[in-house]
């Protein structure tokens, strides 16, 4: 996707498109609840027959209506096409260039993507991967009310990614903060409010509380999208040159995916841990 937003998203726009990359969210936010469902109903084999099924169909549909450039693309209207055209970035157009791996691997704000994006992988992955498995254990939710809680945060949280980058576009467009200080803040509201918010979730009593400090946490994670994960763009306009920067960045932050889950299993080795 990185690869063939400089040919079809302007800068005043690009926050908003980023919000379209929380679709995953209402996978997850859907997935949790049919999986419930499923698994109360038919038994746990049907949860990978109607998921991979699902898969297959989206596959098809990428496969028949995406395009690399809006030149290639047969039901653009001229209007559109002369839109996009005029407003993206002429450094986008350009894909002769080389990509400059050493100079990426030596970019500072390239690092400081990858590791502030790991920061909010790590937080995410609590929610994605120990939360089920948390309101399971320890707030004792059946099958189909946990897939219901569990699922219901990121769906939210996909409508907040839409918000936080319609604001961040906002910002730009009539210079409230600059391009620099609108990626800073939105980085700091998925960072520092779920931060402090999970922190919390392990001295609440009240289980009313609790699930709204949750919902919340969930919810401010997407900020990053008007954040961190625009700004590879705005570094790196050009069509190979954003998907290389997002490689980068990706090798080193996804890991926190895999590491989030390990680090709290280490940890919780029985309920009463899970406050740390």
């Amino acid at each position: 996707m990185y690869a063939i937003v400089g040919y079809w998203i302007p800068l005043t726009e690009r926050s908003r498109f980023m919000s379209s990359f929380q679709g995953f969210s209402i996978g997850i936010g859907l997935t949790y609840p049919l999986c419930g469902f499923i698994l109360s109903q038919f038994g746990w084999q049907y949860i990978f027959y109607t998921t991979g099924t699902l898969g297959v169909g989206w596959c098809l549909l990428w496969y028949l209506l995406a395009f690399n450039t809006p030149r290639e693309h047969p039901r653009i209207t001229k209007e559109e096409l002369n839109y996009i055209e005029l407003n993206v970035s002429k450094e986008g157009t350009n894909t002769k260039l080389k990509v400059p791996w050493p100079q990426i691997f030596k970019s500072l704000p390239a690092w400081a993507i990858a590791i502030t994006t790991f920061g909010r992988i790590f937080l995410h992955y609590i929610f994605i991967v120990n939360g089920p498995t948390f309101m399971g254990n320890v707030l004792k939710f059946n099958f189909e009310t946990n897939g219901f809680l569990s699922g219901m945060p990121f769906i939210c949280s996909y409508f907040s990614s839409v918000l936080f980058c319609y604001i961040a576009d906002k910002f730009i467009l009539y210079k409230v903060l600059n391009l620099t200080n609108v990626r800073k803040l939105f980085t700091a509201l998925s960072q520092i409010i779920p931060g402090i918010l999970i922190y919390c979730i392990g001295y609440v009593d009240n289980i009313h509380l609790l699930l709204s400090i949750w919902f919340i946490a969930v919810i401010f994670i997407t900020a990053s999208y008007a954040g961190a994960m625009a700004n590879i763009i705005d570094l790196a306009p050009n069509y190979g040159h954003s998907a290389a920067v997002l490689a980068f960045c990706q090798t080193i932050h996804m890991s926190a995916s895999f590491i989030s889950p390990l680090t709290a299993g280490f940890i919780v080795t029985q309920e009463v841990n899970y406050n740390i």
